[in-house]
């Protein structure tokens, strides 16, 4: 499945918001109290290779307590070989006191075709998944915690702002769920755009993987990832870093 995450090579790093004016140069935001719209924009690398850029955004939704999150693509004209420049995906989630819950997931690959499309709705009352994948139909059960790739990067971002350490995620990933296992290790000091920041380093694997992904979180940032790394047995191949960042109060 050439999702927009997956052309990344990462289906669980990312970052969100939307609108307001660019944070300057140097301006350090403060942490906010929770979850918050916003637009990140990364430099994504493939083995040293520029593969142009990614742009995530997280805001409202039509309903009280809804939010989007999509994903869009700007890859250089080599990377354009493996994914549309018009491919996008966008996830429809619910937040309240209890967490967050994927709605519909729905991946276009830019083509005129849609036989790599995704589509995902997430019935919670009858605790089920149904939808399509490449064009095979989809039905799994739901349980609590299960998330698809965008609402899992809301879901860390929640996680990490009310203290807590994740120990995993239940993720669909193409067409099935799997087990994603995280664990922390550490802080180190990341430059961005807006000078020097501490981040919390965390790493994530999908069971039977022997692909790890560690993702910087930058609290000062409210936790926006500011930098990604995806290693295969070990080797670093796919790198995501923030090139910017525009922000505005709930």
């Amino acid at each position: 499945m050439r999702q927009v995450s997956n052309w990344c090579a990462l289906a669980v790093a990312g970052a969100w918001l939307f609108a307001a004016p660019c944070i300057a140069a140097g301006e350090q935001a403060a942490a906010p109290a929770g979850l918050q719209p916003y637009t990140a924009r990364y430099q994504v690398s493939y083995r040293g290779l520029n593969g142009g850029e990614l742009e995530s955004s997280f805001k409202h939704g039509t309903a009280a307590g809804q939010w989007q999150y999509e994903t869009r693509v700007f890859p250089t004209l080599l990377a354009r070989i493996a994914i549309s420049s018009q491919a996008h995906e966008k996830s429809v989630i619910q937040v309240n006191p209890a967490g967050i819950r994927p709605l519909s997931f729905n991946f276009d690959d830019g083509s005129g075709s849609s036989e790599k499309d995704v589509r995902l709705d997430f019935d919670w009352n009858a605790l089920t998944v149904t939808g399509t994948f490449e064009g095979k139909p989809v039905s799994l059960p739901l349980t609590p915690g299960t998330h698809d790739t965008s609402s899992v990067q809301a879901a860390m971002i929640l996680e990490l702002l009310a203290g807590r350490k994740p120990q995993g995620f239940k993720i669909i990933t193409g067409g099935k769920l799997r087990e994603y296992r995280y664990w922390p290790e550490g802080t180190q000091q990341v430059m961005t755009p807006y000078g020097q920041v501490e981040a919390e380093v965390w790493a994530s694997q999908r069971t039977g993987s022997n692909r790890v992904t560690k993702t910087w979180h930058a609290a000062s940032l409210g936790y926006v990832p500011v930098q990604a790394i995806q290693y295969r047995k070990g080797n670093p191949e796919v790198q995501m870093k923030l090139v910017r960042l525009q922000r505005q109060a709930n």
